[in-house]
């Protein structure tokens, strides 16, 4: 259909268009850069010598100046003829009269006077570097010769690059990088740039996380960009190493504030020949062959750190460069800019929407699955272990004695500071779930059955090219640590967007599997888990207290509460604490056709396995029988053989010779017997086992399935509400019981 013409007004004559200059030829004149509007400042000056010469001349205007009243108003006068003040929305005479009453107040004390003159000084500091560009240069000038002499200010912000990284070497493994930092003394914010992750969570399976922009607005909020997620497990994905897993390293005395001998660093240094060991390093291959050196101490762990100085005329340009280096030599930036040339690519034919975020992301997260954990590694790094040591063992003590003070500083920084992510997504690579599958499910059953051979193939085809990324949209989190100790913390977790996809990243193709209508989750984990918290640890259940609990979930036979009863008796014969988790999410779903052959094919094999498994079980118990009998057969014959030579002595050659001959006849009968029995039953096993697997074939048929799980996503595409699940994550407690320290607590 046509574009409707638009009419004009009535009464309108249309004119003819005015032709344009030339390109060449047109001039366009620079905006003027805006300065501060200078008005009188006639005031300001005549108030500073009124009050200079009250001062001089009387007692009581000396006394008003000491206090600072006067200098802050006048500042605020300067600040108002330059036309920049705090306070713009407030008339300047409000702001006059309201110090000079607050200062009447407290004059009529000698102690509120004081208090006054304290407060009043630093005020003034504050209004002057905000209105006033000199006090600035002087502020910065003093604080690079004294107290900042390594930090320099560019404008009111501090900025430096090249930070050590931050290696965990504790329970679990890894590396925690920061590219740069900046941060705003006007705004109070702080800003993290190229924020990189590399942990290792078991031995085949570590994860590496990634996002570009972390913003921090102190006491406000957490501002966090798009972070990418990629799982990655078997020999061909994880790049961790032979690094042990679950082992704390062991402390030394002689350990400096930086790594120097830790097991991540020897596997990651290099041979004096230049070559790397034999076995696996964890750091060398997380970070692409440029694994983090040593250092010796503090100063030379942030030699390398880049400092930007503000008497430069060039400070700011180069901090601009140095920002813009660290965007541009991103993984997740070279992944955009690669998917961006793969869908210009009229040869390539891409299918990836540009234009919708959501799929992007994805192709994102998949694209960079293949890359290293930490694509760029700082050349420091400091330990974990380390900063929990500490040069003042006796302040360490009298802290552990007052754990008030740490939920006390705890509670309002949770509070004042909700995490915003704008969108997490994480991915996992098909070959990795095709060898799980093979692991856990298919085992040896393929090589069986070739209808479970069929399925594994069907379902291999599915999973092997391609990467699977579930992306969670847009996320509000807060937590709620308590101050008093009845409470647990909480974590709030609320997703406005669910969704899953399917990409393959050499083909640039991507589909989408799933989407929810959102999700949402409860975390509680309990306070006594907390460090300094033994006062409230539960403590550990005896032998009486167990046989007093067994005895009342007797009493509880036949209720509800009785499996309720017994699961809390377990955990406590394990000496367990829960972590409880709730998550839910949000229906209407919609699943993709694919998704659901998948499903089916799964649904299948697993029905297939089931019936193979239940013939290897009868198989095993026939085994066993015959072993048994062959046992108890083997006791009868010694049994005779004992009876015969106690008798042999007693009877005759001939007797003896007929009764051997008699015993042996038997023998041969029982076994003719017991191998016709046991020949037959095998036929009759296999008759059955075949006759099974056609049944369960025959009923556990791809359309059947694709049928019963088609009728259920039906369902849960109109359902309106939510689906979820809710459980406990065990913790043992025996480890967090060899930290507890005796120190009694002051403020508990």
């Amino acid at each position: 259909m046509e574009t409707p013409v638009k009419n004009g007004a009535p009464g309108m004559t249309k004119r003819k268009p005015v032709a344009q200059p030339p390109a060449a030829t047109t001039t366009t004149t620079p905006a003027p850069t805006p300065t501060r509007a200078l008005s009188s400042k006639v005031i300001p000056n005549a108030f500073l010598l009124c009050t200079l010469l009250g001062a001089v001349s009387l007692s009581w205007p000396l006394r008003w100046t000491i206090s600072g009243a006067p200098i802050l108003v006048y500042a605020v006068l300067l600040g108002e003829s330059y036309g920049h003040r705090i306070l713009p929305f407030a008339p300047i005479w409000s702001i006059f009269t309201t110090v000079n009453l607050v200062y009447a107040i407290f004059s009529t004390s000698w102690l509120l006077y004081w208090v006054f003159t304290t407060s009043c000084w630093p005020i003034i500091m504050a209004v002057c570097l905000y209105q006033f560009d000199a006090p600035g240069g002087v502020a910065r000038r003093f604080l690079r010769k004294t107290f900042l002499r390594d930090l320099h200010f560019i404008n009111d912000q501090i900025a430096f690059f090249d930070l050590p990284a931050l290696e965990i070497d504790t329970e679990v493994k890894g590396l925690f990088v920061v590219r740069g930092v900046t941060l705003s003394l006007s705004t109070m914010t702080l800003v993290a740039h190229g924020v990189e992750a590399g942990i290792k969570l078991s031995d085949d399976i570590e994860l590496a996380i990634q996002t570009d922009k972390v913003v921090v607005p102190l006491f406000r909020e957490i501002h966090v960009d798009d972070i990418y997620a990629n799982v990655k497990g078997g020999d061909w994905e994880v790049t961790f190493g032979s690094v042990a897993y679950g082992q704390p390293e062991p402390t030394r005395e002689d350990d400096t504030f930086v790594a120097s001998d830790t097991a991540i660093l020897r596997a990651a240094s290099v041979a004096l020949d230049g070559t790397y060991p034999r076995r696996i390093s964890m750091v060398r291959q997380m970070t692409a062959d440029k694994q983090p050196s040593d250092s010796e101490e503090l100063e030379s762990a942030f030699s390398t750190v880049k400092k930007l100085s503000p008497g430069e005329e060039d400070a700011n340009k180069k901090y601009q460069e140095l920002v813009k280096t660290i965007y541009n030599t991103s993984v997740i930036t070279n992944a955009k800019r690669a998917l961006r040339e793969a869908a210009l690519d009229e040869e390539r034919e891409s299918k990836l929407d540009l234009d919708n975020e959501n799929d992007v992301r994805a192709a994102i997260c998949a694209h960079i699955h293949d890359s290293p954990s930490i694509p760029h590694p700082p050349k420091k790094s400091i330990r974990v272990s380390t900063l929990r040591k500490t040069d003042y063992p006796n302040v360490k003590a009298f802290l552990h004695r007052l754990p008030f003070l740490y939920r006390l500083m705890l509670s309002p920084l949770c509070y004042f500071h909700p995490v915003k992510f704008k969108s997490v997504t994480a991915a996992g690579s098909g070959k990795w779930f095709v060898s799980l599958m093979r692991q856990y499910l298919f085992k040896h059953y393929a090589g069986q059955d070739s209808e479970i051979r069929r399925l594994e193939a069907r379902i291999s085809a599915w999973c092997a090219d391609a990467n699977f990324a579930v992306e969670l949209g847009p996320i509000a989190s807060e937590a709620s640590f308590p101050i008093n100790t009845n409470y647990n913390i909480q974590c709030h977790f609320k997703m406005s967007d669910v969704l899953a996809y399917r990409a393959l990243p050499e083909a640039a193709e991507l589909k989408q599997v799933v989407r929810l209508g959102g999700a949402d989750a409860v975390l509680t984990i309990p306070l006594f888990l907390f460090p300094h918290h033994e006062h409230i640890f539960p403590a550990k259940s005896t032998e009486f207290e167990l046989m007093e609990m067994e005895e009342a979930i007797k009493d509880l036979a036949g209720t509800p509460k009785e499996m309720y009863a017994r699961k809390n008796l377990e955990k406590l014969k394990k000496d367990e604490a829960g972590m409880h988790i709730s998550a839910h999410a949000h229906l209407p779903a919609q699943f993709h056709q694919d998704l659901l052959n998948f499903v089916a094919a799964i649904v299948k094999a697993t029905k297939v396995i089931e019936s193979d498994k239940s013939f290897e079980e009868a198989k095993v118990l026939r085994e066993l029988k015959r072993v048994s009998t062959a046992a108890s057969d083997s006791d009868v014959d010694s049994l005779a053989s004992v009876d015969t030579a106690n008798t042999g002595n007693t009877t005759e050659s001939m007797d003896s010779s007929k009764t051997v001959s008699s015993n042996k006849g038997f023998k041969d009968f029982l076994k003719k017997v017991d191998t016709g029995f046991k020949d037959a039953s095998a036929k009759t096993m296999v008759g059955m086992r075949k006759a099974g697997a056609s049944t369960v074939s025959a009923m556990a048929n791809d359309r059947w399935i694709a049928s019963l799980v088609g009728k259920i996503t039906r369902k849960l595409e109109k359902a309106q509400g939510e689906v979820g699940y809710s459980g406990e994550v065990p913790i043992p407690l025996a480890k967090y019981r060899v930290r507890h320290e005796s120190q009694t607590k002051m403020l508990p």
